[in-house]
């Protein structure tokens, strides 16, 4: 089979590789469409390593590994691939663990499909593993306690999914940062229950735009803030703390819940000695689905089913997307995504033909 590997210059090279078996608990899938994500382009460059970073997936089940139940070959499926492992999804066969992966209804086209398991994962584990919230499927929270939740990066794949999910679980208010691409999102926002879209290219500076968010939050009357940073550079996190900081202090029912705000990032090994030191910044790692420690694999399983439900649904709904030809596409794609030229939607390469 063909398999695409991503050089630390963010160049691909094509190599004929055999097609992996599965091993007990794993797909393997025939690859329609991989997702693209900006960590595959890092990794190859953190790691100075020529790699397949591929870990979104679209596709048919081929042949499934040993103690796999729910899944036949022939399966319409999407998966998160366990990052850094072999089998990643630039290629035309990919191994998916079967408990980060999840049936794609019939009328979801593979590129929509393969806007979803990272990301989508990625906004799982913060909101509701890291940020404690309440599961779509729980209890809603009080409605004479608001949960107030600023999402940084409102365009970008992981905070459209955290809204997304946010507002399935009927946790509000719900403060979305974005700027004008984020105009799809804005549908998701519930006005009535305080939501709110903040544009941050209205203001001339960061601390000016932390200067609003806490006004913002302190105006909720909420007792303990939140806020997922799914940019996660340029200083984002350390205005994030200020806003947090800012909105509990001068909020005296934030005071009397002894809690200290909660700020989320989403990209490793950051430098967060620089938040405010009254906010607790916690580092997200969406590798805890593919970790038997901390029942993070029986978390993983239980949200694979939650997904499907909610692509069946209606209720979570794809990203926005651009589909390139080819894994030779890869290069420019990722190229793209590495220079800050795709904004409010996914790349994703159709590697096969076929519905």
């Amino acid at each position: 089979m063909k398999e695409a590997r991503i050089t630390p210059d963010t160049n691909v090279e094509i190599h004929d590789v055999d097609i992996p078996e599965p091993g007990p608990g794993q797909l393997l899938i025939k690859v329609f469409v991989s997702g693209t994500n900006p960590k595959d382009w890092k990794i190859p460059f953190w790691m100075n390593q020529t790699t397949n970073s591929g870990d979104d997936v679209a596709g048919v089940v081929e042949k499934v590994g040993t103690g796999v139940t729910g899944f036949t070959k022939g399966d319409r499926v999407a998966g998160y691939h366990a990052m850094l492992s072999p089998g990643g999804t630039f290629a035309e066969y990919a191994l998916t663990p079967a408990y980060t992966s999840f049936h794609v209804p019939s009328n979801m086209t593979f590129e929509q499909a393969a806007t979803v398991p990272l990301a989508a994962y990625t906004a799982v584990v913060a909101m509701h593993y890291d940020g404690g919230l309440p599961s779509p499927w729980g209890p809603a929270p009080s409605g004479d306690v608001p949960t107030p939740v600023v999402i940084y990066g409102a365009s970008t794949a992981i905070g459209a999914f955290a809204i997304k999910l946010l507002a399935r679980a009927q946790v509000h208010p719900i403060i979305a940062v974005g700027s004008k691409t984020s105009s799809f999102v804005t549908p998701l926002l519930d006005k009535a229950k305080g939501d709110q879209f903040v544009d941050y290219t209205a203001f001339a500076s960061k601390d000016d735009l932390a200067a609003e968010l806490a006004g913002v939050l302190k105006r909720t009357g909420g007792k303990h803030f939140r806020a997922f940073d799914c940019v996660s550079s340029d200083g984002t996190y350390e205005m994030l703390g200020k806003a947090l900081a800012a909105g509990a202090e001068q909020n005296t029912a934030a005071a009397a819940a002894d809690k200290k705000p909660l700020l989320m990032v989403c990209l490793p090994n950051l430098d967060l000695s620089g938040v405010d030191p009254r906010v607790e910044a916690r580092m997200t790692s969406v590798g805890h689905v593919h970790k038997p420690e901390n029942s993070g694999q029986l978390f993983g399983e239980v949200w694979a089913t939650a997904l499907a439900a909610g692509l069946r649904d209606g209720w979570l709904a794809p990203h926005p997307h651009e589909a390139v030809k080819g894994l030779e596409a890869l290069g420019p794609a990722l190229k793209d995504l590495r220079e800050g030229r795709v904004r409010g939607k996914k790349m994703v390469v159709r590697v096969a033909e076929g519905n």
